[in-house]
């Protein structure tokens, strides 16, 4: 199993998850004129995908969703509330293959097993914990603290993808308005670095090659904060880098060579 970010902001977010046999999204946030170059830069296609895979109705994971599915007609998965906000918010040329998950039900989809579990965010949002033969992987984004089922399940990860969104000293300074500053700190917002950092360290981590920091605030953090935070918590010879925010990254097991 491998995987590639190919946007990771508050402007949007998508990352591919592939091995012999499927290709899933988790989220598809991206621009109309974004989708087929920034597949096409890690060289897949629309065609190449399996399903995608949603964990909220927010804009920037769901807004490229209606135009990847004019290319390809996928099945889209995540909770009944989930598919039931994106139905409402957005419109699409033909009704979607919704797919509902139950949380912390496994489905199979191709080679891959995936399992939803819910995460704390201003609106319904779902992570996700993925495995492909003996691999495993967790996506964690957008929400205000990791649960502690996740803590346990996630202890035997090969890779894990987890939101780093701001940087508490940098908010100080922050021109955001502070009703946006407080959701953010909220236990419905995003990860700290810190948070990010203490997840880190109460997960073990003992056999993770590669975690990934992703939703890192183009404002209010950067990367050499994040990974400065996350380094004093992983387990040494965990390799460990920041998705970049609105460009594609580099495949998993590039990364790890």
């Amino acid at each position: 199993m491998r995987f590639c970010s190919l946007s990771s902001s508050s402007y949007a977010n998508s990352v591919v998850i592939q091995d012999n046999r499927t290709c899933v999204l988790i989220d598809c946030g991206l621009r109309k004129r974004d989708i087929k170059p920034f597949l096409g830069s890690v060289g897949l296609s629309p065609g190449d995908i399996d399903a995608v895979l949603v964990t909220h109705s927010h804009a920037d994971h769901v807004y490229g969703l209606k135009f990847l599915l004019k290319e390809n007609n996928v099945p889209v998965y995540s909770t009944a509330g989930v598919l039931r906000e994106i139905n409402s918010r957005y419109s699409f040329s033909m009704q979607p293959n919704f797919q509902v998950m139950q949380l912390f039900e496994e489905i199979g989809i191709g080679s891959m097993s995936l399992i939803p579990f819910r995460l704390s965010h201003d609106v319904e949002t779902i992570g996700f914990f993925i495995k492909s033969g003996a691999e495993r992987m967790g996506v964690i984004t957008d929400t205000g603290f990791v649960p502690d089922n996740c803590i346990k399940a996630f202890e035997t990860l090969d890779y894990l993808y987890i939101e780093s969104n701001h940087d508490i000293e940098m908010y100080r300074y922050s021109s955001k308005p502070r009703h946006v500053i407080k959701r953010n700190l909220g236990p419905n917002g995003h990860l700290s670095n810190g948070q990010c950092g203490e997840a880190l360290e109460s997960m073990g981590l003992n056999k993770c090659k590669l975690v990934t920091l992703a939703h890192l605030s183009e404002d209010d953090n950067n990367p050499s904060r994040a990974l400065e935070s996350a380094t004093r918590h992983l387990v040494p010879g965990t390799a460990l880098v920041c998705a970049p925010s609105r460009v594609p990254g580099r495949w998993s097991d590039l990364l790890l060579k």
